[in-house]
């Protein structure tokens, strides 16, 4: 079962998560070429989300309880972000790539300021239920979080 699929903003990459836990759960299709890359040789846990960096060659990989930042022309590890919530939902990076909000299951959103430090720059508890999508706008200093409440939270999130 896909968990999340996301493309690079240039358009020629394609990656994908699935529940799978082995290393297969993430890949990495160029489109141009038509090749799969598989770029870990084991699984650090269930994927939950994948994402670009717009601007770096960065890759966001998301896990039960963290967010990982690989370098991909590097091919390591940059960052291991903490998350305080239980179990990681989806994630979300701003078009100029210095900050990432990340949604979980026990209803909060955590924002990250990239060059601070690995932990929440703010958590937010506004959802009653599981926190299923967040995003950036990216043309407002806005970021949107949707719940299994029913209910869409809106944030002037000045960046």
């Amino acid at each position: 079962r896909m968990r999340s699929m996301v493309w690079h903003h240039k358009g020629d990459y394609l990656a994908s998560a699935s529940q799978d836990s082995s290393k297969l759960s993430v890949q990495i299709h160029r489109t141009s070429q038509t090749k799969t890359h598989l770029p870990f040789s084991k699984s650090k846990g269930y994927v939950q989300a994948v994402a670009f960096h717009p601007s770096k060659p960065f890759f966001f990989v998301a896990t039960k309880r963290h967010v990982r930042v690989y370098n991909l022309s590097k091919q390591e590890m940059v960052k291991k972000l903490q998350c305080p919530a239980r179990w990681i939902s989806s994630l979300a990076i701003h078009p100029l790539g210095d900050n990432l909000i990340v949604g979980s299951y026990d209803c909060r959103v955590c924002w990250y300021d990239m060059d601070l430090s690995a932990r929440p720059y703010k958590t937010l508890k506004y959802h009653k239920k599981a926190v299923r999508q967040v995003a950036f706008s990216s043309k407002y200093p806005l970021l949107a979080s949707v719940s299994d409440d029913g209910k869409l939270h809106l944030f002037h999130g000045k960046v």
